[in-house]
C-alpha cells in the first residue's frame, strides 16, 4: 500500500515522502497514529502544492539573509576605546557589537552568531566573522580608534 508520510519514521521515510509499505503496517499503524495519509491522487496533488509553498518560502527566507548579509558587508563600526601606557583600558564586547547594530542600522544578531570571537582590545580594522542561518555567513568590519 503506497501512503505520505506526515513525519520522519525511521528505517521507512521523511516527511512527505511516498513510501509502499504492507497494508497491515499502513491500516493498523501509521493511519490511526496519524503517522500517514494514503496516497490517492488528490492527496498526492495537495502534497506537491504544500511542498511548492515551502520551497517558496525557503527561497524568500533565502533571499532576505542574504540581504542581511549584503547590509551587514557594507556597514563600518567604530568604537573608542581609552588607552593608558599603551594597554587598553577596557574592551569592546560582542553584546556592545549587537546594541550598536540594533539602534544605528536597525539590524538585530545573536552575539552567538558570531564565529570564534573575543573582545576586542586593540587599535585598527577587525573583521568579525557571521555566521547566519542555513550558513549564510558574511563579515562586519570593526574600527577601533583611540579616546
Amino acid at each position: 500500500m503506497k501512503v505520505i508520510l506526515l513525519k520522519d519514521i525511521k528505517n521507512y521515510g521523511l516527511k512527505n515522502d511516498i513510501i509502499e509499505v504492507e497494508n497491515g503496517y499502513a491500516k493498523n499503524y501509521l493511519i490511526p497514529k496519524k503517522f500517514a495519509i494514503l496516497a490517492t491522487k488528490d492527496n498526492i496533488a495537495h502534497l506537491k502544492h504544500v511542498i511548492g509553498e515551502e520551497i517558496a518560502e525557503k527561497e524568500e527566507m533565502f533571499a532576505n539573509f542574504r540581504k542581511i548579509a549584503l547590509e551587514i558587508e557594507s556597514i563600518e563600526l567604530s568604537f573608542k576605546l581609552e588607552f593608558h601606557n599603551g594597554r587598553a583600558q577596557g574592551s569592546i564586547s560582542l553584546s556592545q557589537i549587537c546594541e550598536t547594530l540594533e539602534k544605528e542600522y536597525n539590524i538585530k544578531i545573536d552575539k552567538r552568531k558570531f564565529v570564534k570571537h573575543e573582545n576586542i582590545r586593540d587599535i585598527g580594522t577587525h573583521e568579525l566573522k557571521i555566521k547566519l542561518e542555513h550558513n549564510i555567513e558574511t563579515i562586519l568590519r570593526v574600527n577601533i580608534n583611540e579616546k
